[in-house]
């Protein structure tokens, strides 16, 4: 609702106070969502000790990584704004209407190209010329939720970019835009939390899904695991950790040892 109030005021011709309205909306719904996260995810890891990947390994480093979340929010929220002022002003590809069946088809392309563009840009980042953008979040090797926002301004940049891009590519409605950055954002905290709570068959092949496991493997031995949703570049290009699907399946059947309050 808030959104489409925000549209109605986004006729073309609508100027910087009104895309600045837009950004600070952002912002804020990041905010909301990575509290609500954070919260979760904070409960849930005290509540579950035993589903800990990285059991030998501490990061006692939650504030000094939080010292970067203004600056990777403030791109990500530039980006994904600029995207959907670009689609509002009638600059991008004018949007499919929204049916039984542009709902999924958009929704499941821009998800399988977003997925593609994380895994190259992030090998792009490893590429030794440009790995001192990406080098400070590879301090944290074992990642909490905390560290999803620890990022350079440029790393954060070349993942989120997509967001600007994406709308004169794909004519996407902008709600299903909406609800694809919500996913991405807590599928991002999801990825650094550092233990697996959600560990199931259809994180491992066949299926092409990926688990908190696969993110962390890639922040325990740096060189595996570069993609985000999907595993599918990973298994393409080999580069999957190769004890992530033992590992995926270690965690579905652990018995739960639920800590004392």
């Amino acid at each position: 609702m808030i959104f489409e109030n925000v549209l109605g005021a986004m006729n073309p011709g609508a100027g910087i106070s009104d895309f600045l309205v837009l950004f600070g909306l952002v912002v804020a719904a990041i905010l909301v969502i990575l509290a609500g996260t954070a919260v979760f995810f904070e409960y849930m890891n005290r509540r579950h000790p035993e589903r800990k990947i990285q059991k030998t390994r501490v990061n006692d480093r939650k504030w000094r990584e939080l010292a970067y979340a203004p600056g990777s929010i403030s791109v990500i929220a530039l980006t994904f704004s600029g995207g959907l002022f670009c689609q509002w002003q009638g600059w991008a590809l004018t949007p499919l209407p929204m049916t039984w069946w542009s709902v999924p088809l958009t929704f499941g392309v821009s998800m399988v190209l977003y997925d593609a563009w994380f895994y190259w840009v992030h090998r792009l980042l490893h590429w030794t010329p440009m790995y001192r953008f990406h080098a400070q979040h590879h301090t944290s090797v074992c990642p909490t939720i905390w560290t999803n926002h620890y990022e350079t301004i440029v790393e954060a940049l070349l993942n989120q970019s997509f967001y600007t891009l994406i709308v004169f590519i794909l004519p996407i409605p902008w709600p299903l835009l909406v609800a694809q950055k919500i996913y991405d954002q807590i599928s991002g905290m999801l990825g650094h939390a550092g233990y697996e709570h959600f560990a199931s068959p259809m994180a491992r092949t066949p299926w092409p899904l990926a688990s908190t496991v696969f993110h962390d493997q890639h922040h325990g031995f740096f060189r595996y695991n570069y993609g985000h949703t999907f595993s599918v570049w990973d298994r393409l290009m080999g580069t999957i950790h190769p004890k992530y699907d033992d590992t995926v399946k270690s965690f579905e059947h652990m018995k739960p040892t639920v800590a004392a309050e």
